[in-house]
């Protein structure tokens, strides 16, 4: 049976199957993934030099990826994405697209402020790091259901996995070049990735952020909380949109 496809007004083509119903009705009122986020993300994905840098952190899919391709195929284009699900949906998405894995490069750690592993609830698009302590269900029903998913008759929920971690000084290190904008939308651990990329920060090794915020930490708002250690490296904020109207997270610009 062939699958359903679904082509964003830009032209990205993804499987339907891969996407949630909340996401399709959103989509229905304009067909873009995130209608505020985009136009900001076209107008610095234009802004980049023809053979620059672009760090896609929470890829998921690969929406982001396919779309900088189009807009500038000579990109150096990096993707970071710890869900092998999602890694899988970003491959078969590359293929519809006309698209290979060697136009990209797919780094499957997770960024945080620690090299290791940690934990990850696997929730579909809103996937993290898993709260301290959490531990992998091992009842009947649990196991029921893991053999559901080996066949191929249910997809997973709300799993917990263990995953390797890196920093993002460490990430930049491996790239080797100067990014010239990294893209994050890591469903509350913005403010863990910074962290882990302090030496980054002040070097300005990083050009630009543009990150999508989520909930609130320690009193402050995350989105505020990452507005400050930018700040403090000495970036300068472009855009600060804490709370938007189209989609979900909030919108910060910073550039250095």
């Amino acid at each position: 049976m062939d699958r359903a496809i679904h082509t964003f007004d830009n032209g990205v083509r993804v499987y339907e199957d891969q996407l949630l119903d909340e996401q399709k009705a959103r989509y229905q009122k304009r067909n873009v993934h995130e209608a505020e986020e985009e136009e900001i993300f076209i107008d610095l994905i234009r802004r980049l030099p023809p053979g620059g840098c672009y760090v896609d952190v929470g890829a998921a899919i690969g929406y982001y990826l396919i779309l900088a391709h189009k807009l500038s195929p000579r990109l150096a284009i990096h993707g970071v994405e710890p869900l092998e699900r999602h890694r899988r949906f970003l491959n078969e998405n590359l293929i519809l697209n006309s698209l290979t894995r060697n136009d990209f490069v797919i780094h499957s750690e997770g960024l945080t402020s620690s090299a290791g592993s940690q934990t990850f609830m696997d929730r579909g698009y809103s996937s993290r790091l898993a709260r301290e302590g959490a531990k992998p269900a091992v009842s009947l029903s649990a196991r029921w259901k893991r053999l559901l998913q080996a066949v191929g008759l249910r997809e997973p929920k709300n799993q917990i996995l263990t995953i390797p971690t890196m920093t993002l000084d460490a990430f930049v290190r491996r790239v080797g070049l100067p990014i010239d904008l990294l893209q994050m939308d890591v469903q509350g651990l913005e403010v863990e990735v910074l962290k882990g990329g302090i030496e980054s920060l002040k070097a300005g090794a990083v050009k630009t952020f543009l990150i999508g915020t989520h909930g609130r930490a320690r009193g402050l708002t995350l989105h505020e909380e990452c507005r400050e250690l930018l700040c403090a490296s000495g970036y300068a904020i472009e855009i600060d949109q804490p709370d938007t109207k189209e989609q979900p997270d909030g919108i910060l610009v910073a550039s250095k």
